[in-house]
């Protein structure tokens, strides 16, 4: 099932991995953008956690047209076990895209991505390549031109530092090389455990991460697109001090999940570290049963030289 374009076959194969539950509604607009690639993928694979809608005889005529190859669950996995799954049925040695299934891939999503890894990896590390993304409505309506700019994520350097209070890196414009694909195996279960997390911090210590600048998907929003980062925009003192008050009362378990993530990711991968990087995440966990008012002192120490 290759569909590579004369002209581009000198990059290497990637293949889309993709998670589907009751995704009907938009799955073939998605799989359509995916197909219409500038660097086609060699492979489409879908993993369906037992969908009960019509999803299911999308990609079984999908898969008779030749154009991607599904399999559904025996029991749910849930989000992570069933992206989990589709990555792990990638074909040896390829690069793997991750894609949800309702966005829209724009036309040169997996070149772009591809030309920054290429310039990027080095074979021995780990290397992961993402993006920005345009925030539209249900019906693509463009809501913001810039993902990063709706969370207030372009006011600061993506780094380790500011990556450990709250996750930067979408897994949807996500492209990793065959070794950074073979670490999506180590990603635990655990309520406050993303992929997308999980790989960022792969990708920040003894990894290589790359970004492209522009928004190369149309990423719909469904009104649960929140962060505790979202504070971080730029706000009047009276906004910031009536935000820091008000959260200080809606929030007391601040980082909760950003804690549990590190600390995990700590005790996977402690020996891979450096020095520096071990220091770094142990003084991160030391704010685990801090006060809110102390962990908000936290971030803005560790944020400290990082805005733009």
């Amino acid at each position: 099932m290759d569909h590579q374009t004369p002209g581009i076959t000198h990059l290497p194969p990637v293949s889309v991995a993709m998670a589907t539950y009751n995704g009907a509604k938009y799955l073939e607009e998605q799989l359509d953008s995916i197909l219409a690639q500038s660097l086609p993928p060699r492979e489409i694979i879908v993993c369906d956690d037992l969908s009960s809608d019509g999803t299911p005889e999308i990609l079984a005529r999908y898969q008779s047209e030749g154009l991607l190859r599904y399999y559904v669950n025996d029991k749910r996995l849930g989000y992570l076990g069933n992206f989990r799954k589709a990555v792990s049925l990638a074909r040896p040695g390829h690069y793997v895209a991750l894609s949800d299934q309702d966005d829209v891939w724009l036309p040169g999503k997996i070149e772009a991505a591809m030309k920054i890894m290429l310039g990027l990896e080095d074979g021995i590390r780990p290397a992961m390549v993402y993006s920005d993304l345009v925030l539209v409505d249900e019906n693509k309506q463009v809501l913001n031109p810039s993902f990063r700019n709706e969370l207030g994520q372009d006011g600061y350097r993506h780094c380790l530092e500011t990556l450990l209070f709250g996750g930067f890196v979408n897994g949807c414009t996500m492209l990793m090389d065959p070794l950074m694909a073979s670490y999506f195996a180590t990603i635990p279960e655990g309520e406050f455990i993303t992929h997308d997390t999980w790989i960022a911090l792969i990708a920040n210590t003894f990894g290589k991460a790359g970004t492209v600048p522009e928004a190369l998907i149309h990423y719909r929003s469904h009104g649960n697109n929140t962060t505790d980062l979202a504070g971080l925009k730029k706000k009047s003192r009276f906004e910031r001090i009536r935000a820091e008050v008000a959260a200080a009362f809606q929030k007391p378990a601040l980082f909760e999940k950003e804690l549990a993530c590190a600390e995990s990711f700590y005790h996977t991968f402690e020996e891979k570290l450096d020095k520096n990087q071990k220091e770094l995440i142990l003084k991160f966990l030391r704010l685990k049963n801090k006060t809110y008012l102390e962990k908000k002192i936290g971030l803005r120490l560790f944020f400290r030289g990082k805005w733009v």
